[in-house]
């Protein structure tokens, strides 16, 4: 198993070497690119990944992606899998990490403020989301707002702020499930290696009233969570 040192020093070459290949293409060009370095790291870390075909993405259209957030690991495997131009919602304090932040500005992707003044600084970010989705990119978000254990039910209801996305883009939200918390658990610096699955599932089409989109959101990707493969250090516990 790679220690902290070594994965930390993974990282940074990684993102370092992304940004300069990446530097002068164009969005459409990025995946092949973002892949390589994305899958290098996964390697290195010591994680393969199960995710869907192509076809699953191209279908939806620009879309916004929801799913559950139970690891660091969660959006480098949309970074290694999802071949569209895609645009995450990530909290402020992520823009400010070496190397990191350069990709996220550089790619457009979107900044969330926590704490005071939290409603004035996200004003404009539906607006933002809205401009993303008519410029065919599609959208990255978290509605739990922080990682919670896997394999457990969240103890309250998903951000509102997506119900208000949906109901203000009009476009399909599509619910995602991850086991990444099972590789990479909250808060430890303990990583397990093995494959980890990323699962699309079956769009949620505009239309819903916003508590019943909610509903229906949070228990797809919950009950899609728990059916997710287990590593083999939690079945030969669970086999204990």
């Amino acid at each position: 198993m790679p220690s902290v040192p070594s994965n930390i020093f993974s990282f940074f070459h990684a993102a370092a070497g992304y940004i300069r290949e990446s530097k002068d293409l164009e969005s459409s060009e990025l995946y092949e690119v973002r892949k390589k370095y994305s899958h290098a790291l996964l390697d290195k870390l010591g994680i393969e990944l199960t995710y869907p075909d192509k076809s699953d993405f191209e279908a939806n259209g620009p879309s916004i992606y929801v799913g559950n957030h139970s690891s660091n690991l969660d959006a480098l495997l949309v970074y290694a899998s999802f071949e569209l131009d895609i645009r995450i919602l990530a909290k402020s304090s992520i823009f400010k990490i070496p190397y990191l932040s350069t990709i996220l500005k550089r790619e457009k992707h979107l900044c969330v403020h926590r704490g005071k003044n939290a409603s004035e600084r996200n004003a404009n970010i539906r607006k933002l989301i809205q401009d993303a989705l008519k410029d065919g990119a599609s959208i990255l978000f978290f509605p739990e707002g922080t990682r919670t254990k896997p394999g457990e039910e969240t103890v309250k209801p998903y951000s509102p702020g997506v119900a208000l996305i949906y109901e203000s883009c009009k476009v399909p939200v599509v619910p995602v499930a991850l086991n990444t918390g099972y590789y990479w658990p909250k808060n430890r610096f303990i990583r397990y290696p093995g494959t980890v699955t990323l699962r699309v599932l079956k769009p949620i089409e505009p239309g819903l009233p916003k508590r019943e989109f909610l509903k229906v959101l949070q228990q797809t990707i919950e009950s899609e969570q728990k059916k997710l493969p287990l590593p083999y250090v939690i079945k030969d516990n669970n086999a204990a």
